[in-house]
């Protein structure tokens, strides 16, 4: 069995649903009564309800697998009613969102709560007693890092599909400029020639790395804790490994302490999440950039970037800057995670009830702007005639006229020496390469021939860039060829996970 699935929303899906509405009727599974001043700052439920479906799928594993090994606690037929009950109680939830009645302390209270009115309106008078056993051999410390654990798979998932539909947006424009001249920059100064193409198939591999780094987290979330009660494991003969084949894992959790209080997982998570929105906040800079009047590199189009409200020529990147807005938000998600777990002695804390709502905004921030940066790539436009102006700006073939002289012979250093002696002094005179003849290039060094000067042309700096991971046009070509492939093979490798 895989963790219950809706047809319509994904993990980050319903992490985007509202808080709760005001709570109404409360309830412990423990049976205390807390002052309501308590309840309202101690109480998960307003936003770990978001974790039903996972904390669902675990406890019909859980029920399947009591079924199996203690059948004197659990009998089958019992497990098969708990089944139906906690599949009704999913469906309760599914239909009404954020909108639970009774309500338990948190997700977990609250499934056992309502089922056992489930159980008991079926079966009066024991199916009360039928839901109190659902509980056996595990604690909601062991229950609830089990739950994280299924969410971050799914979010792991979702995000890595994401990324690959930007890494697609970015392959199509790439192929289609892999010959359209840009300017290189360095420092934020015209430096040497690109290609666009180029340019753009940069940030297909940093999202690359991306998919590396969650695949990383997904096989760390990957394994169950479930069994390892609430710190010291069960002393019932449970069969953990019913569970984690139920469920999906690879493996079980080989130190009961550790287990309840691990959240490394979640912790890699964020930083993942901070790397990849470092990334798109570094494109988002790119674009606004570039749509600037005074690069005006690329046009806007009106399908993501809005207009001034008093200003009716401006067209603003906006889902640009809010990226990189956001990105903030998402470290502070991180260094929370961090913080959380440094102080924290073995084994269960509070504290670890405050990881979701930063992993929740985490992935919905992280995922949103992954969708937003799509639209934009697919309409990006670039201004040819503009860009490959910009492109020889600034002497940015000088680099070639030194290389000119070390096929001559010239040493690098020497050759750089001649070269930069002679950009001084045109921008003293305000000339061109291309302005010059070789007989005055000779007067800088007796090595440049009469074709010295076709080294300084843009789609002669480009061309030459001839070796893997070059910008000339034909290894831009099969760079992104290549990475098509690549995204593709790892849809389908994702695809089974999900």
């Amino acid at each position: 069995m895989t963790p219950i699935t809706d047809a319509h929303l994904t993990a980050i899906d319903v992490a985007e649903l509202p808080d709760l509405a005001e709570l109404g009727e409360l309830g412990t599974v423990t049976g205390v009564t807390l002052d309501r001043a308590v309840f309202d700052y101690t109480a998960s439920i307003r936003f770990d309800w978001r974790l039903y479906r996972q904390d669902i799928s675990g406890s019909i594993a859980h029920v399947r697998m009591l079924a199996v090994a203690v059948q004197d606690i659990m009998p089958p037929d019992d497990a098969v009613a708990i089944e139906a009950g906690l599949r009704e109680v999913f469906s309760e939830i599914d239909r009404v969102r954020h909108r639970l009645v009774p309500i338990g302390e948190d997700i977990h209270s609250h499934v056992e709560l309502r089922l056992r009115q489930v159980l008991e309106a079926r079966f009066p008078g024991r199916g009360e007693d039928m839901g109190r056993r659902l509980h056996t051999a595990r604690s909601r410390n062991d229950q609830v890092a089990t739950d994280v654990r299924l969410w971050v798979r799914e979010a792991c998932v979702e995000l890595v599909r994401a990324v690959c539909d930007l890494q697609d947006a970015l392959i199509e424009r790439a192929a289609l400029h892999a010959d359209a001249p840009f300017p290189g920059y360095t420092h934020i100064q015209n430096a040497q020639p690109v290609t666009w193409g180029h340019h753009l198939h940069a940030y297909v591999e940093m999202l690359r790395r991306d998919v590396v780094r969650f695949d990383a987290v997904w096989h760390a979330a990957n394994i169950l804790p479930l069994g390892s009660a609430a710190l010291a494991g069960t002393s019932f003969p449970i069969r953990r490994d019913l569970v984690a084949d139920t469920l999906g894992f690879s493996g079980i959790s080989a130190n009961s302490m550790d287990a309840v209080s691990d959240r490394d997982f979640a912790i890699e998570f964020a930083s993942a999440s901070s790397i990849l929105i470092a990334h798109l906040s570094r494109f988002a800079e790119d674009i606004t950039l570039w749509a600037t009047s005074e690069f005006g590199l690329v046009r806007l189009s009106s399908r993501w970037a809005e207009g001034s409200s008093i200003m009716p020529q401006k067209r603003n990147p906006d889902a640009a800057e809010l990226t990189r807005g956001k990105a903030g938000r998402v470290f502070g998600h991180l260094q929370h995670l961090l913080v959380m777990q440094k102080g924290l002695p073995m084994t269960y804390g509070r504290d670890l009830q405050d990881d979701k709502e930063a992993l929740f905004d985490t992935a919905r921030t992280v995922r949103g702007a992954l969708r937003a940066l799509t639209v934009a790539t697919s309409s990006l436009e670039i201004n040819r005639d503009r860009a490959a102006s910009r492109a020889s700006a600034g002497y940015s073939t000088a680099t070639d006229l030194a290389d000119y002289l070390v096929r001559c012979g010239v040493p690098f250093r020497t050759a750089y020496e001649v070269v930069k002696r002679l950009v001084m002094d045109r921008l003293a005179d305000g000339r061109a390469f291309a302005d010059m003849t070789s007989r005055e290039l000779r007067e800088y060094h007796p090595a440049f021939g009469d074709d010295a000067l076709l080294a300084t042309t843009v789609a002669a700096s480009v061309a030459s860039r001839d070796i893997p991971g070059g910008t000339a046009p034909n290894r831009v070509s099969l760079a992104v060829e290549h990475s098509r492939k690549h995204v593709g093979e790892v849809r389908l490798a994702w695809a089974s996970r999900a």
